[in-house]
């Protein structure tokens, strides 16, 4: 099987910045973290796995004009941004307009459980919608073994999909525009994607091609897809 071109960024060659408050596992430079191998992958240039500890808050300041998107994985998080709070919960994505120099506040309710959350953050000059329009809901529970299109408006430069499988169960992504790009982030358990052998908390970005083959390894193998629309796409 020809591979079609891609790059695979490992968990456990992620950046890691920690403190006593947070500890922040990097797939992209960020910050101090620096590796000429960890670039941007088209506008995506931030996918960041962190863990608050029991109720403490974080800080997080934008560099860039960009989309951000905050999704829980084990319990939830408060967010503060320009004086509104947004409370998410697992099986929500919130996505936030970030303005250069913009700061939010990140904190865990939980006054002695320790919190996980993805935040991706893609390059844009779109600011079309507002966020208290920009809170996506989904439920694995009803949708097993397939992927769940999460977010798809076309005012967004991306679309986001996720499922959990059980292992030897398939799934195909179909991808619009072959201009397009595909990152996923395998969130728990193992798959095969394309041909590559990926574990819980790796990425992988695929480019030219019309459609992606994932296959789980494990039981409740769980992935997350993001779609970067090119401007060419409708």
């Amino acid at each position: 099987m020809e591979l079609s071109p891609g790059k695979i960024y490992l968990a456990d060659q992620r950046g890691l910045a920690e403190t006593t408050i947070l500890r922040s596992y990097s797939t992209f430079n960020f910050k101090k973290y620096y590796n000429e191998h960890k670039e941007p992958f088209g506008d995506l240039f931030l996918c960041n796995d962190d863990f608050v500890a029991g109720g403490k808050l974080t800080f997080f300041l934008s560099k860039d004009d960009s989309v951000h998107l905050f999704m829980p994985i084990t319990g939830g998080i408060d967010i503060v941004y320009n004086g509104r709070e947004y409370a998410l919960e697992t099986g929500q994505v919130q996505v936030l307009n970030l303005g250069k120099g913009e700061v939010l506040e990140i904190s865990n309710p939980y006054p002695t459980d320790v919190i996980n959350y993805l935040q991706i953050g893609i390059k844009t000059d779109i600011f079309l919608m507002r966020a208290s329009e920009m809170l996506f809901n989904f439920n694995f529970e009803n949708n097993q073994n397939q992927l769940i299109k999460i977010i798809s408006n076309p005012k967004l430069p991306f679309k986001l999909s996720a499922g959990i499988f059980a292992g030897r169960e398939e799934a195909i992504y179909s991808i619009k525009n072959s201009n397009n790009k595909f990152y996923c982030f395998i969130i728990d358990g193992a798959f095969e994607i394309e041909g590559r052998l990926m574990h819980a908390r790796d990425g992988l970005a695929l480019w030219n091609l019309e459609q992606v083959e994932l296959e789980a390894l494990s039981n409740n193998a769980i992935v997350l897809i993001l779609e970067l629309t090119s401007d060419l796409d409708s």
